[in-house]
This record gives C-alpha cells, sequence and structure tokens, in this order.
C-alpha cells in the first residue's frame, strides 16, 4: 500500500524541464555559404581568418530571461586534390566573438587526413566554381557555449589551420583565408525554472 502511494506521489510531481531549442537568425554573408547537405539540407559555412566580427559567421540570437547554450559543428576545411600531400595532421583554431570583440571562447579540431577520406555527408556546393569542387568539410566537432541571458549577437571567425606532413609544418593565419566549414547551429533556452549558476 505504502509502495502504490509512493508511486502516485512521484507520479504527480513535476518532470525535470528541458531547454527549449528556439529559432534564431543566420545573418552570414551569402559568398560564405559553402553549400548544404545532401541527404540533410543543413547549411555548410566558410569560416574566415578575421578579427572583425562582421565578417564571421554572424548569428542573432533571441532575447532570454536566462540564456541558454549554443552549439554548432566545426568541420576542417580541405582541398581533397591530388597533390595535397596525404598523410597529413590538421588542426583547425575558430574564435567566437561577442559584442564586437569580446571572447565567448577558442574552438580547435584536429586530427589527420588520409588520401581517399570521405566527409560524413556530401555536401552540394552553392559554387561552380572549378576550385571549390574538390573543397569539403572533414571530421566533426560538437562545440558548446553558454549565452548570457538578454538579445546578442555572435560571431564565429577563423584564427588559424595549421597542417603538418611528415617534418614539415605549414600555419595559416592570413586574414582572408577560408580555414573551417560550420553547420548543424542549435540554440537552447535554459528553463524558465532552472536554478541560477553560482
Amino acid at each position: 500500500m505504502i509502495a502504490l502511494l509512493l508511486s502516485l506521489v512521484f507520479a504527480r510531481m513535476p518532470l525535470a524541464q528541458e531547454g527549449l531549442v528556439i529559432p534564431f537568425d543566420v545573418r552570414a554573408k551569402q559568398t560564405l555559404l559553402m553549400g548544404t547537405g545532401a541527404a540533410t539540407g543543413t547549411p555548410y559555412y566558410d569560416v574566415v581568418i578575421t578579427g572583425q566580427p562582421t565578417q564571421g559567421i554572424l548569428i542573432k540570437l533571441p532575447y532570454t530571461k536566462k540564456g541558454g547554450k549554443f552549439s554548432f559543428d566545426l568541420h576542417h576545411r580541405i582541398g581533397m586534390t591530388p597533390d595535397f600531400g596525404f598523410p597529413a595532421e590538421v588542426t583547425t583554431v575558430v574564435e567566437v566573438l561577442s559584442g564586437g570583440t569580446t571572447s565567448l571562447g577558442v574552438f580547435t579540431i584536429a586530427g589527420k587526413i588520409n588520401g581517399g577520406d570521405k566527409f560524413d555527408e556530401p555536401v552540394v556546393k552553392a559554387s561552380s566554381a572549378e576550385i571549390d569542387k574538390f573543397v569539403m568539410p572533414m571530421s566533426r566537432k560538437t562545440c558548446t557555449l553558454d549565452i548570457r541571458p538578454g538579445p546578442q549577437s555572435i560571431s564565429i571567425v577563423g584564427q588559424m589551420l595549421i597542417i603538418t606532413r611528415d617534418t614539415t609544418t605549414t600555419r595559416v593565419d592570413t586574414p582572408g583565408t577560408r580555414i573551417a566549414v560550420v553547420s548543424n547551429f542549435k540554440f537552447e533556452e535554459t528553463p524558465v525554472g532552472a536554478p541560477l549558476g553560482k
């Protein structure tokens, strides 16, 4: 009898609320759209090295009372040409800026790229230029950051690309160079009943 009573009490207790996924605006320049996933329709955007947030992947987040979590997938941007020089150890570094030049975090993806490697989804390219047909995202890492309450605009910008082949290392940090790809943006608002962080 007591077990039945307890089960009824627990059944009537409110379940823990999960964050609500809410819409937001991606305001990246159309020239930064690499393409869309053939299977999912997911947009893939090129990330350029820049210190100017307006030149990055601009995202306008909605007003929230308690903030939330923003996430995106980070990929290497590799020209899979026969003369690329496989295998290669590749490290790609991007930064998320807010409020002009305030850094919300630096994110890195690193790994080995071999000739013949394929991305996990074919990408239908936005550009028909000959050089772009070899360029593709490679690997996938989900990056998550905390977003403060209120309205906020953020920008994903490139910092550097490091490619190591045998004993030769090349570092790319020239402004305007496309070094990464981002996709799968999500913004989840913190539930209203969630406790405040310490």
